[in-house]
């Protein structure tokens, strides 16, 4: 159950998450289904990679599409892999009790809902999320994908049960397809979904306070959502639209290609579950400069593939510490011998990660569920 699926406007690592516990699952002989929501355009009913997709509802009502999609299935599932991406399925109220459960949990939502949402609606996201899935799944299986958020589960939601962790995986190029000598120490990038709380705007105010002194600086933009059109207005304010590319959705070659020749990953996103796009760019031999926040503490190695900021409340704090840390990061790259360090250390860093090894622990876990309610 995952509210996006790949194809979704808005797909992320979250929705990667998901589809690859799905793929890890049919490439070991299940029958599985993906339940998600439908967005416009999208079709109901879909297979791919041997997979069932069933697509219906909208980010609100695809709850109750998961809802009946579980009691049409109730008598026939064995596992329902229930991710919480804001608020998870709660599968549990709807399948049997010797049905195994999992629960990925990317990031705690509490602040965002507050962020998204007017204050009567936020404040129902945040109790579900807070108390509601606490009760009901307290004796589910519980993933985190990152230290971090075990952390800010028990912190900010209480969590009382055991949590295990089961981090992302990543595609990492042949290292024989990167080089240091490529690198353009006055290229930038940004990847990712544009959505507000991703922060591209403190990142375009980085190159904005840096253009002066670099004067051929220049940011790549690879990633597309309905922040888009405020950020090209805002980089048309601060006088940088001939300095920015927003390339919006790209095709893994384009984005390879940029990668390629980029000198530094910038990340100024409030929350993470973790650095899906830290490890995917370190895999080209790219550090991230990032703020010190849950999820980039855990995928930044500070100091060896990437620089942590220390953050604050107030952004224009925070978008000053970025573009002296972005300043000093470019010098370091400048030089030959520094950047093949670096490039070096990112690599090898990204290749701790694979889908191949994510599949692994992923089917260990429904295994070890499967064991102990006896199916």
């Amino acid at each position: 159950m995952n509210w996006r699926d790949l194809s979704h406007s808005l797909a992320g690592g979250s929705e990667r998450y998901a589809w690859e516990y799905a793929r890890a699952l049919a490439e070991a002989g299940a029958r599985v289904e993906f339940v998600t929501a439908r967005e416009r355009g999208q079709a109901r009913h879909e297979v791919r990679d041997g997979i069932r997709i069933q697509r219906g509802g909208g980010p609100f009502t695809f709850y109750v599409h998961a809802g009946l999609a579980l009691l049409r299935r109730r008598r026939s599932l064995s596992v329902v892999i229930d991710p919480e991406c804001g608020i998870p399925a709660f599968s549990p109220l709807f399948v049997r009790r010797d049905t195994v459960v999992v629960m990925p949990v990317h990031h705690v939502h509490q602040e965002q809902f507050a962020t998204y949402f007017p204050a009567p609606l936020a404040a129902v996201g945040q109790w579900l999320e807070r108390v509601a899935m606490r009760r009901v799944y307290r004796t589910r299986r519980t993933l985190a994908v990152s230290e971090s958020t075990r952390t800010e589960m028990v912190r900010q939601l209480g969590w009382r049960g055991e949590v295990d962790l089961l981090a992302n995986g990543a595609e990492v190029p042949d290292p024989t397809l990167v080089s240091a000598e490529d690198k353009d120490p006055d290229r930038l990038v940004v990847l990712g979904r544009l959505v507000p709380h991703k922060r591209v705007d403190l990142v375009l105010r980085v190159v904005r306070e840096l253009a002066t002194e670099r004067p051929g600086l220049h940011l790549d933009v690879c990633g597309k959502g309905p922040d888009l059109d405020r950020l090209v207005l805002l980089a048309g304010e601060l006088g940088i639209a001939d300095r920015v590319h927003f390339h919006g959705f790209v095709p893994e070659e384009t984005k390879h290609a940029v990668l390629r020749r980029a000198a530094l990953h910038v990340c100024a996103s409030d929350i993470e579950g973790w650095g899906q796009v830290v490890i995917e760019a370190a895999g080209w031999g790219v550090p991230t400069v990032a703020r010190d926040v849950p999820g980039l503490r855990d995928s930044i190695r500070d100091g060896d593939t990437g620089w942590l900021v220390p953050d604050d409340p107030d952004p224009d704090l925070v978008a000053g510490r970025l573009a002296d840390r972005v300043r000093e990061a470019l010098k370091v790259l400048e030089a030959p011998e520094e950047r093949a360090v670096v490039v070096g250390a990112c690599q090898e860093w990204a290749a701790r990660f694979s889908w191949t090894r994510m599949h692994r622990e992923a089917l260990a876990v429904v295994e070890q569920e499967l064991r102990r309610v006896g199916r």
